[in-house]
């Protein structure tokens, strides 16, 4: 029998939030006559998360780590032209995630000051976006482009479905190798900084082409973090007859006291709209050593009149992350469906995790479900 963690905060603030969902509560939306609004948003994202290390089970009701609960707010102002300010905040809510949880931690609901997301003004004009706070830097998200559906079940972080566990040694021990460790992944994150992205250009529409971004920042909301940051990346999207396309490449300088670390990521992914096939590819990697491949392949059918049904299956390798010769390798199964009177969808998700390095130590393989929902607003 796996060993369930329903914490009492969890139970308590999970209900409470499915309770306001279940009233049907919206995103609210308010505007003047001249050009200003504001907006509040969220997004409610409970799962059920099991985890097996070869020798116990353990079963938590948490927060999904691939894409929290939150809330926020957008104050918007319409200036001259084409020119507009916009102030973002948005927050999760401190839930326990799924990325969190290990054989020797059971996290509490607890709101921290890095729970913060986004603090940011925000403006924009003809000739590109200045971005000025905490917010993503250039290179969030440049190995995580993904048009399967399936990103809220399992997705190039790999961690964030069972990232705090350890692998255990064939022995029976807890190892000392997080899962998250091991499938480490590459690209920037939300920080303190100056962003600029160009305006999109070369594509079909005014929404798709190519656009360059760059950041310099620091980590603003950790104790024990001194570093500088700096990064560049490009994105590119582009719909054609039949096939849509997302792809995007980066490179982030991370500048210690001593020393320089450059790590590299960039991603692709296809839909063709007509069948709903579709396939991603993602990578990134530190010349000094450590890198991550990943690759998904799915298919988006209208199987139900409720809203899309997503199915796709995943693969992840992790090479030299948590020492020289070390390999990891995930693989999994995801099944979404939407709700799209709902603004919900629900999912279940499986992954098989192993490991091996250079010691004599050997590893037990591991696997975890998550099944939830998520309702957006």
């Amino acid at each position: 029998m796996p060993h369930v963690d329903f914490n009492r905060t969890s139970v308590v603030g999970t209900v409470f939030l499915l309770t306001l969902a279940s009233q049907g509560a919206q995103a609210q939306t308010y505007s003047d006559d001249a050009g200003g609004s504001v907006t509040f948003y969220g997004q409610v994202s409970p799962t059920y998360q099991s985890f097996d290390d070869g020798s116990e089970s353990f079963g938590n009701l948490a927060d999904n780590s691939h894409s929290n609960t939150r809330v926020g707010l957008n104050i918007d102002q319409r200036l001259q032209g084409n020119t507009a300010l916009r102030f973002n905040f948005e927050t999760a809510l401190g839930a326990p995630g799924s990325s969190s949880f290990s054989q020797e931690t059971d996290p509490i609901w607890n709101w921290e000051k890095t729970d913060l997301r986004k603090l940011e003004l925000i403006w924009s004009a003809d000739w590109g976006t200045v971005w000025v706070g905490q917010g993503s830097q250039a290179t969030d998200g440049t190995d995580s482009m993904d048009l399967s559906g399936t990103t809220i079940a399992s997705s190039r972080a790999v961690g964030d479905s069972a990232g705090g566990y350890f692998f255990r040694q064939t022995d029976g021990d807890i190892s000392g190798v997080k899962i998250g460790d091991a499938f480490a992944h590459y690209d920037g994150t939300r920080r303190m900084r100056i962003r600029y992205d160009s305006p999109k250009f070369g594509g079909r529409s005014d929404d798709t082409g190519i656009n360059f971004e760059a950041s310099y920042g620091y980590e603003a909301l950790k104790e024990d973090d001194d570093n500088t940051y700096y990064d560049v990346a490009a994105y590119y999207a582009e719909v054609f007859d039949s096939v849509e396309v997302a792809a995007a490449a980066g490179y982030l300088w991370i500048e210690g006291d001593d020393s320089t670390t450059e790590n590299w990521s960039a991603s692709v992914s296809l839909l063709h709209t007509p069948s709903g096939l579709n396939g991603s590819i993602a990578g990134g990697g530190n010349p000094d050593g450590g890198s991550f491949f990943y690759a998904k392949g799915g298919w988006i059918a209208d199987l139900f009149n409720v809203g899309a049904t997503a199915f796709s299956i995943d693969y992840a390798n992790g090479t030299d992350n948590v020492s020289d010769g070390a390999d990891a390798e995930m693989w999994g199964i995801q099944a979404v469906q939407k709700f799209d009177d709902q603004n919900l969808e629900a999912y279940i998700a499986y992954a098989d995790y192993s490991f091996a390095d250079k010691s004599d130590v050997e590893y037990k393989d591991a696997n975890s479900v998550l099944a939830g929902v998520r309702w957006k607003f």
